[in-house]
């Protein structure tokens, strides 16, 4: 794996990053509303360590990197970025390339793809700060929303951005609804958004548990619930998801769904009997709050039934 960093300081331009535009929510859903406080981050809770994993985004890459780096750079006393790009097939390495000489990122290059969970393992290792806030690289969530999540680094381990309304294809929402029923029946847990592509998690946490992720391919859900049965406190914040600006995934091609939900039933099936060999399936309620869906604190009503 190739390895550029570029010792550039984070601009004070923050004020001009642009968040994706948004549709307003429809009745019956669970919104995020109103802007969060945007900082700065209490340093007191430690540093953060911002990771994208990266595959295939060259349209976009660029645009979600300055936009994050705009929005936390000058408001995170201590903050590093972390880009782990996974055997890409279009111009995303030369983009990455390019931006790494002009943007304070410490960029991994793979020749070879390695899929989702190994290139997210592989940024963990890399980490070097107390907490790691690891998004997806599509710009499906805006930087500012980070401020949503940033208060509950003083009570939970892991803080999940709960998308809030869901902005993809029909197929992928009613996958997805289906997937997180699944893993609350039959692993006792009670969190609504568990393959979420926006989550802070203590770094500790992460090198405990992301060793163990192999039964699905869905990195995040397995690791939440692995995290839920060894005890950690988890929450959820209601976040606000935008529909992918370009490109599509290249796992949820509807050719693939059978196919999906079968590998991803056998692998919750094998995950419980592994939590139950070990004796460490706990109930629903785990170290975790009962409702596991939290309403930002620095947010005014950002959690509503309309």
């Amino acid at each position: 794996m190739e390895s550029r960093s570029k010792g550039v300081s984070f601009e004070s331009n923050a004020d001009r990053c642009v968040q994706p535009s948004s549709r307003p929510a429809r009745s019956g859903k669970r919104v995020a509303e109103g802007v969060p406080h945007r900082g700065p981050a209490d340093p007191l809770l430690g540093g953060i360590s911002l990771v994208f994993p990266v595959h295939n985004e060259s349209f976009i890459i660029e645009q979600t990197l300055r936009n994050y780096i705009a929005e936390l750079g000058t408001r995170v006393q201590d903050l590093e970025v972390i880009v782990a790009e996974d055997g890409s097939t279009d111009d995303t390495k030369v983009v990455l390339e390019r931006l790494a000489e002009e943007l304070p990122i410490k960029l991994f290059l793979s020749d070879e793809r390695k899929g989702y969970q190994e290139a997210v393992r592989d940024a963990i290792a890399h980490a070097s700060k107390p907490w790691l806030f690891i998004v997806d690289s599509d710009y499906q969530f805006a930087a500012i929303d980070f401020w949503r999540l940033e208060p509950l680094r003083r009570t939970h381990a892991v803080i999940l951005g709960m998308k809030s309304p869901r902005k993809d294809p029909a197929y992928r929402v009613f996958l997805s609804k289906g997937y997180n029923f699944l893993l609350r029946l039959f692993l006792r847990v009670n969190y609504r958004d568990m393959d979420t592509g926006f989550r802070l998690v203590r770094r500790e946490v992460a090198e405990e548990i992301a060793p163990q992720v192999k039964h699905m391919s869905f990195f995040t859900a397995e690791f939440v619930v692995r995290a839920h049965h060894a005890g950690y406190k988890i929450a959820e914040v209601p976040v606000p998801h935008y529909a992918r600006k370009i490109g599509s995934t290249s796992i949820f091609y509807i050719s693939k769904l059978f196919l999906i939900c079968f590998q991803q039933f056998a692998g919750l099936l094998r995950l419980r009997t592994e939590l139950k060999g070990k004796g460490t399936f706990r109930g629903r309620n785990g170290a975790s709050p009962d409702l596991a869906i939290h309403a930002a604190p620095n947010t005014p009503e950002s959690l509503e039934k309309r």
